[in-house]
């Protein structure tokens, strides 16, 4: 590596701490496209670990994600090993290949449409609203932790049928979960979500109604006679409200501070929301990059730009790094509007394991906009952003911001 990167590891905390942290994958890219990376003993992982290739380049990232017969998810989708049954209960499909993971998302998809998505638009909107005139009459607040903090979580508790009493610590576990992606800490927050999971299931009858709810239908969904265990539905839970929550309300975070800082562009999507909507939001969730990598496994020896990758090698795509790829997205640094149907690695770079939340986490990024640009429409970021720490979610932990004023009776 040239000078400023050696001894650099994507592996250590320090480098998640740094503002230029996106100036070193543009460097990867350029001159390290495959670069190998040590796990030294951290705080985040006292253990250490035995290493890994990363992709950086956005052609890269998307074909490794596409080829599970090469790079597979079935040894793990996290950076450090894990053994089977920890990596069963952290990854839940997401750590499946094959028949096994085609079986469980085919039953999710049963029961996790589109339709169900378009049906909840109401009450998206309703607890957009909530969240927005909480604060309407302040004139200021933190937009991370009092307006959108709970916003995506009330959703999913809602879709998985949890107790509103019970969701400040289900949000406190996920918060845990993905901060620490991999951690001994992340792991014991999933296994207490698991935990209650299967609590919630066992009220669930057998044989729902019509009108019954997720869990009680895919606990009768099945594909060609199968269907899925309690106990992997309370893995799929835990999968879900992690997933589900943190990372919709960092794209929504992170979008708020990137239309701040391309106020023109914002201009153009209030002033025709309905118009820009779907490619506004395919854009923040680019420039975000809400889930920054996964890993894979290579099947076998392969050389990719120079450098021998082994079987049995650990193998990280980084999305934040594929969405700020020069040579496809021009500019990449700008929240840019005009740039037509280019496919962004946000929802994991197409093939298999693409995002099965895609259409809800779009649909309550489209409905929370629409409705704070109605109720404070010169909403703007007055503070510096903090981030959060963390080598999987692109966080913020904190964004100040400001408006004018507005009664709740005024907008009600």
């Amino acid at each position: 590596m040239t000078s400023n990167l050696t001894d650099l590891s994507l592996a250590d905390p320090q480098l998640w701490q740094r503002r230029d942290r996106l100036e070193v994958f543009a460097q990867l890219r350029r001159d390290h496209p495959v670069s190998w990376h040590e796990e030294p003993k951290t705080d985040w992982f006292p253990e250490g670990g035995r290493g890994f290739w990363s992709l950086v380049r956005y052609d890269d990232v998307v074909a490794a994600s596409k080829n599970q017969e090469l790079f597979t998810s079935d040894q793990g989708t996290e950076i450090v090993d894990m053994e089977p049954e920890m990596q069963h209960i952290f990854g839940g499909m997401l750590n499946m290949t094959g028949d096994e993971h085609t079986r469980h998302r085919s039953i999710v998809n049963r029961v996790l449409t589109p339709r169900t998505v378009e049906r909840m638009t109401d009450n998206i909107r309703t607890h957009a609203r909530r969240c927005i005139l909480r604060i309407a009459d302040r004139g200021s607040a933190d937009f991370m932790a009092d307006l959108v903090g709970d916003f995506p979580a009330q959703i999913i508790c809602e879709l998985l049928g949890v107790p509103v009493a019970d969701r400040p610590r289900l949000i406190e576990l996920t918060n845990t979960a993905l901060s620490g992606y991999g951690t001994a800490d992340a792991y014991g927050a999933v296994l207490e979500i698991v935990d209650y999971a299967q609590t919630l299931l066992r009220q669930v009858g057998d044989a729902p109604a019509p009108d019954a709810g997720f869990l009680a239908k895919l606990l009768a969904a099945k594909i060609d006679g199968q269907s899925m265990s309690s106990h992997e539905i309370a893995v799929f839970f835990a999968l879900l409200v992690t997933a589900g929550i943190e990372t919709t309300t960092t794209s929504i975070g992170q979008g708020m501070l990137a239309l701040s800082r391309y106020p023109e562009t914002r201009r153009r999507w209030q002033a025709d929301y309905d118009g820009l909507a779907r490619i506004a939001v395919e854009e923040i969730v680019r420039w975000t990059s809400p889930v920054m990598h996964f890993r894979r496994t290579a099947t076998r020896d392969v050389e990719l730009h120079g450098r021998r990758i082994r079987k049995g090698d650990k193998v990280v795509l980084w999305y934040i790094s594929a969405n700020g790829d020069e040579s496809v997205f021009p500019s990449p640094e700008r929240l840019d509007f005009d740039r037509g149907e280019q496919q962004h690695a946000g929802f994991g770079g197409g093939g298999p394991h693409f995002c099965l939340g895609a259409v809800l986490a779009r649909k309550e990024i489209t409905v929370f906009f629409r409705e704070l640009f109605e109720i404070l429409p010169d909403i703007d970021v007055s503070g510096e952003p903090v981030p959060l720490v963390s080598n999987f979610v692109n966080g913020l932990q904190s964004l100040p911001v400001s408006f004018t004023p507005r009664n709740q009776e005024e907008v009600a």
